[in-house]
């Protein structure tokens, strides 16, 4: 991104880092950062080769940089609170734009279109959260989708839109959680859920922004219970689905938060 300074996105990377592994960064800690650009290693293969871009100087201090802590809360790109600094929505949509996140991604995990999700594996989660974060701002496709992943999906992942199923027996109540859920839970007004009682729902999948496909084996819920899967699907049939499921989401009726009365 030419017109945001390199130094810039690198700080919205850290904090975003630093905040979904448990240790938000002190607001105070976020200029010494930007202003220190790491030293290069001789070869950069892997993750690093990922995120080459973001640390082309070698070593020292950038030459008075415009500050970046102020910056970034004035534009409204970090929020502060006790335990320290987070993204907001817009924060997390400049990332997303700028490539960062799309390189760390590729980096950790390239040339991978399909994934099994083995419940014996430890980072099966971690696997589920990286397919998802390909897809941007798109649409998750789970008719049984739950209150309990809101927190996970809005935090670990850019979708903005669920479209869940109204037509078994217990979607009513799933729906009154998710409805006090998108009311309570931090940026849980990002999240965009409807519903529908239509019977073409029934696949699971995830469509995003730009338009591809990705089939899920399970409700998202049922990941670490049951061994499934994650596949791309070919681009004739991706466009099937893609159509399908636009079209129930624009019949879909929205679920409204609703905030905990007493």
């Amino acid at each position: 991104m030419d017109h945001i300074s390199d130094h810039v996105v690198r700080t919205l990377w850290y904090i975003d880092l630093c905040a979904k592994q448990g240790k938000p960064l002190p607001f105070e800690a976020i200029d010494p950062f930007a202003r220190r650009v790491p030293p290069r290693d001789v070869r950069r293969d892997g993750f690093m080769k990922g995120l080459g871009w973001m640390f082309e100087d070698s070593g020292q201090v950038l030459r008075k940089p415009d500050p970046v802590a102020d910056y970034l809360l004035g534009v409204g790109w970090i929020k502060q609170d006790d335990q320290g600094v987070r993204l907001t929505p817009h924060g997390r949509a400049v990332l997303a734009a700028s490539g960062a996140r799309a390189a760390q991604i590729e980096a950790e995990d390239p040339e991978v279109t399909d994934v099994a999700l083995d419940p014996q594996d430890p980072l099966v989660y971690v696997q589920l959260t990286r397919r998802l974060q390909k897809a941007g701002s798109g649409l998750l496709v789970d008719a049984y989708f739950k209150a309990e992943s809101i927190t996970w999906l809005i935090e670990s992942t850019n979708l903005r839109r669920v479209l869940v199923s109204s037509r078994h027996r217990s979607s009513e109540q799933d729906r009154q959680r998710i409805a006090v859920a998108l009311a309570t839970v931090p940026n849980g007004s990002d999240l965009e859920v409807r519903h529908t009682n239509d019977a073409a729902l029934h696949d699971r999948c995830v469509v995003s922004a730009s338009g591809e496909v990705q089939l899920l084996g399970s409700s998202v819920n049922g990941v670490g219970k049951h061994l499934t899967a994650v596949i791309s699907p070919s681009d004739d049939i991706a466009t099937v689905y893609r159509k399908k499921y636009e079209g129930l989401w624009t019949s879909a009726q929205v679920v409204v938060p609703q905030p905990v009365t007493t």
